[in-house]
C-alpha cells in the first residue's frame, strides 16, 4: 500500500514539547475520540421526517400513557408532522445518544493519501509551520484495527448513508439491559424499521452497528480534498493495539513504518534542529528527509528530498538569506 500521511501542527503539547517532536520522540500518534472530530456534522445520523414523526409519536404516546400528558413536547398540539427543518434541535437528543455510543466504543487514527495539499498544509500545520509524516501502514508492528489498510472516507452531499432503523428513535428505548449493562433482547424480537416494516432485533442491531462504521467513514463533500483514510479501533476488541495514557489512546508507530518527514518552509529552526537530533541519534529509524516550498507553477506543496546536514543549512542559512 502507498504511504499515508499525518499532518502535524507545531504547537506545544501538554508537556510543553512541540507536537512534532513529541510524536517523533515517542513514535505515537493520537487515536481520536469521535466526540472530538473538528466537524460538528460528523457522526450525526440522517434524521428525516419519518424518523422525526416516529420519535414524536412514541414519546407523546409514552408520556400520555404514563403521566396522562397528551401534548408533552410542545403545548397544545403534537410535534409529529411539524417539518423537521423547523423543529430546531429536536433530533439532537438522538444524535447525542448515537455519538455517545460511538465515542464509548471507538477510537480513530486519521491519515491522508495526499502530502501536497495546499489546504491541508494551511489548516493542519499552522500555515506550513509544522510537518507531515509519511507512514507505511503495512509495516510489521503497525496495528490496523478493524480493517486491513483502513477505511477510505467517502464524501457525500447529505447524511443519508448513515441511516438508523425507526426503532432507534422510539420511547422508551427498544434495547433492554441487565444489571451489567448487557443487552438482553431476544434476537428474534420484532422491532419497526423504515416504512413501518418489522425486522428481528438481531437485524436491527446489525444495522445500528453498521451505521456507526458508516458514520465514522463518511464526511461532507466539502472535505474531499483531504483524501482521508481512517484506522478504526474498537476499544473492546483492540485494547492491546492501543496505548492508554492520561485518558488518551495512542497508536504506536514502529520506526520502520516512519518513511518520510516533510518539514514546512515556515517551521521554526529549533523544531528542525530537534528533528535532526532525533534522526542522528537513530531514534526514529531512517526516514527520508524533505524540506518543502510552494511549487513554482502549481497549487501544491513541493517536497525536496535532502540529507540531515543540508536540512539544517537550509533552515539556518538558506531561508534567512532569502
Amino acid at each position: 500500500m502507498p504511504l499515508l500521511y499525518k499532518y502535524l501542527h507545531p504547537d506545544n503539547a501538554h508537556d510543553g514539547t512541540p507536537l512534532p517532536l513529541l510524536v517523533l520522540q515517542t513514535l505515537r500518534l493520537s487515536a481520536t475520540d469521535p466526540h472530538w472530530f473538528n466537524d460538528p456534522f460528523e457522526v450525526r445520523p440522517w434524521f428525516d421526517q419519518e424518523r422525526h414523526d416516529h420519535a414524536a409519536k412514541t414519546q407523546e404516546s409514552f408520556h400520555e400513557r404514563m403521566m396522562g400528558i397528551k401534548h408533552s413536547l410542545i403545548k397544545g398540539r403534537s410535534m409529529a408532522g411539524i417539518p423537521t427543518e423547523n423543529a430546531s434541535g429536536f433530533g439532537e437528543q438522538f444524535n447525542k445518544r448515537f455519538r455517545d455510543d460511538i465515542g464509548r466504543k471507538f477510537r480513530v487514527l486519521c491519515l491522508s493519501k495526499n502530502p501536497k495539499s495546499v489546504l491541508m498544509w494551511g489548516h493542519y500545520t499552522r500555515s506550513h509551520a509544522g510537518i507531515v509524516l509519511g507512514i507505511d501502514t503495512d509495516a510489521s508492528g503497525f496495528h490496523q484495527g478493524l480493517k486491513s489498510n483502513g477505511f477510505e472516507v467517502r464524501y457525500s452531499e447529505d447524511r443519508s448513508e448513515t441511516k438508523l432503523p425507526l426503532a432507534f428513535y422510539q420511547s422508551p428505548h427498544v434495547e433492554m439491559f441487565d444489571m451489567l449493562g448487557n443487552i438482553v433482547n431476544r434476537p428474534d424480537e420484532e422491532v419497526v424499521s423504515d416504512g413501518g416494516l418489522v425486522i428481528p432485533f438481531r437485524e436491527y442491531r446489525r444495522r445500528v452497528e453498521q451505521a456507526g462504521i458508516t458514520a465514522l467513514t463518511t464526511k461532507a463533500k466539502d472535505w474531499h480534498y483531504e483524501h482521508e483514510v481512517r484506522f478504526i479501533y474498537d476499544l473492546s476488541l483492540h485494547s492491546s493495539q492501543l496505548i492508554c495514557e492520561n485518558n488518551r489512546h495512542l497508536v504506536s508507530i514502529p520506526a520502520e513504518a516512519l518513511r518520510e518527514i516533510i518539514i514546512g518552509f515556515r517551521a521554526d529552526v529549533k523544531l528542525v534542529q530537534g528533528i535532526v537530533q532525533l534522526f542522528r541519534g537513530d531514534r526514529i529509524g531512517k526516514p527520508k528527509l524533505f524540506f518543502s516550498e510552494c511549487h513554482p507553477n502549481l497549487y501544491e506543496v513541493q517536497p525536496h528530498e535532502t540529507n540531515d546536514q543540508y536540512l539544517l543549512d537550509y533552515f539556518q542559512i538558506v531561508l534567512p538569506s532569502m
